[in-house]
């Protein structure tokens, strides 16, 4: 294809939706699109792995159906739409990852049991058939520069996609262009001499810089190319990787053919294709005299051959050890209960566990731990309301609200039956690691500190990492040493430090760096790397000011008259 001049492609820009960092997706497609076509089952990654499509979207994935997920890509100006563990919603350009069978995806979605959210890892992925054939799009002379585009909106980055594959110290405008394109972004840009990034839409609060020559810096690969400046883009945009029919335009339907429309059949690296299975997809549609405005219904109807066997299958499901995994951490499975003590033991189990999450997951993955103690609130909230006088149970609370940990192992057995009957068991799982003593109330005795300054206080850490717990020791054997408090940084209590009553204040001093160091390697360093829209500078000093501050006014605490008594 024909790379198209720069001045057209400043005006393809004024027609594109803008958004925000990647934290604040754009809004829904609320605009009738042509449908997304099925394109198969696909690999979704193990957890820890790179998954099949670039975005996860903040969508509710407790009520989620086919329509609000593809709504959802197609506001967002993304090709592919895909679904997996019951309603996990996400959008990317480009999928690399193996297709499948269809019957690895039968997990039902959770705001519609008639339509099918991907299995434990496996994807089902729709494809947006506006945008222009893929097939030809191998070059880079597909992108024409805009100039040099602002980088220092408070609202986000211009683009957020960072190529941390490509090397700094020999970075150049081509090898940018070239990983952007790979991936189907037809936003790409350098910056700061070394620094890539790619995206599918241009971010809030930035613009057209009102100087040019702010963008100076020679790239570190190529000192005769420009590769941006300080917050300073050098942008390009391939018009021929947008769709033909963003959100708001309307719908071209001449060509399209009653029913559900069908997959194309070219296979084309980088992009899923249509499978042969016996799955089908039919599409319905309502409409009322007062208004020209199509619902597509997307449905899904599978043929089953069920045979019989000469023998009796016994399945013994074994929970994983791994409830959630984000980036390098995974957490143990809080333990099962069925009454309301036993669920408010495993969500303090759950909120101990949450500074470990930050300390050891990596970036940017410990991003998502978050995610993770907003889980635990969840449970603490199920716990007293749906344990009031009734029965409640993990089972329960996990349908609701799914964990993202790696899937459960099973085993089979079989043996000689009258009938054909398959039957499978639920293996109860040992609490892991095995403690002397439930965790207790995951209170602390440590101090948060306050600073109007700097805008931190209690409830209110810099950068919403939480001072770690330092409460009553739930190890008997330390215990029973004198070690009567422990500081919770580990997921497994027996690995975190503890210590007597006469060192406290060193347990809360303790708990003031854990807090710093997360504060710097998740917080700090998510703003240095664009993660987060907030100066690195600033997030520094906070972090810094926060960790003196709670040197300050836990020096003089003491652990006297706390966890004297054996409560187990």
């Amino acid at each position: 294809m024909v790379g198209f001049k720069s001045l057209s492609a400043i005006a393809a820009l004024s027609l594109v939706n803008s958004a925000q960092a990647w934290y604040n997706e754009l809004p829904s497609c609320v605009s009738p699109f042509k449908p997304f076509v099925y394109t198969g089952c696909f690999d979704n990654g193990a957890p820890g792995t790179k998954e099949a499509l670039s975005l996860r979207s903040d969508l509710d994935q407790n009520d989620m159906t086919v329509e609000k997920c593809v709504a959802h890509c197609k506001g967002n100006n993304y090709r592919l739409a895909g679904l997996s563990y019951y309603g996990v919603c996400y959008c990317g350009n480009t999928v690399s990852t193996a297709l499948l069978p269809e019957d690895q995806c039968t997990f039902p979605c959770s705001g519609d049991s008639t339509e099918t959210c991907g299995g434990d890892t496996q994807i089902n992925i729709w494809m947006d058939p506006t945008f222009p054939s893929p097939e030809d799009q191998t070059d880079i002379s597909e992108y024409a520069s805009v100039g040099c585009w602002t980088d220092d909106s408070s609202q986000g980055k211009a683009l957020f996609y960072r190529q941390d594959n490509l090397a700094s110290s020999e970075m150049t405008n081509d090898k940018c262009l070239k990983s952007c394109l790979d991936g189907g972004f037809p936003f790409a840009g350098t910056e700061y001499g070394g620094e890539c990034y790619c995206g599918v839409v241009i971010g809030n609060g930035t613009a057209l810089a009102t100087d040019e020559s702010t963008c100076n810096m020679p790239c570190n690969g190529d000192s005769s190319q420009t590769c941006g400046g300080p917050a300073r883009l050098s942008l390009y945009v391939a018009k021929d990787l947008q769709s033909l029919e963003p959100c708001g335009s309307p719908p071209d339907e001449s060509s399209t053919t009653p029913g559900y429309p069908t997959a194309t059949t070219t296979t084309t690296p980088g992009y899923p294709t249509s499978p042969t299975t016996t799955k089908t997809t039919t599409k319905s549609t309502t409409s009322s005299p007062s208004t020209t405005k199509t619902t597509t219904k997307y449905t899904t109807t599978k043929a089953t051959t069920t045979t019989t066997a000469p023998v009796c299958t016994a399945t013994t499901v074994i929970p994983s050890n791994c409830e959630w995994n984000i980036g390098k951490w995974c957490s143990n499975p809080v333990p099962e209960w069925d009454d309301k003590k036993g669920c408010l033991i495993s969500g303090s189990k759950c909120f101990l566990q949450s500074a470990s999450c930050f300390l050891k997951a990596g970036l940017p993955g410990a991003l998502s731990c978050f995610k993770y103690k907003e889980w635990c609130a969840a449970l603490d909230l199920y716990c007293i309301k749906n344990c009031i006088g009734k029965h409640c149970d993990k089972d329960g609370f996990v349908q609701k609200f799914p964990p993202h940990g790696l899937p459960p192992t099973t085993s089979t057995s079989t043996y000689p039956c009258p009938t054909t009957v398959t039957t499978t068991t639920k293996a109860t799982p040992t609490p892991y690691p095995t403690n002397d003593c439930p965790p207790p109330n995951p209170t602390g005795i440590c101090t948060q500190p306050t600073n109007k300054w700097f805008g931190y206080g209690p409830g209110k850490p810099v950068g919403g990492i939480e001072l770690p717990i330092v409460t009553c020791n739930n190890v008997w054997g330390d215990w029973k040493k004198g070690n009567i408090f422990k500081l919770y940084t580990d997921k497994d209590s027996k690995k975190c430090p503890s210590y007597p009553v006469y060192q406290f204040p060193n347990a809360c001093a303790d708990a003031c760096k854990s807090q710093y160091e997360q504060c710097e390697d998740v917080y700090a360093e998510s703003c240095k790397k664009g993660y987060k829209t907030y100066s690195y500078k600033d997030a520094d000093a906070a972090c810094k000011a926060q960790y003196k501050d709670c040197l300050i006014v836990n020096k003089w605490v003491q652990g006297y008259g706390h966890c004297t008594t054996w409560d187990c």
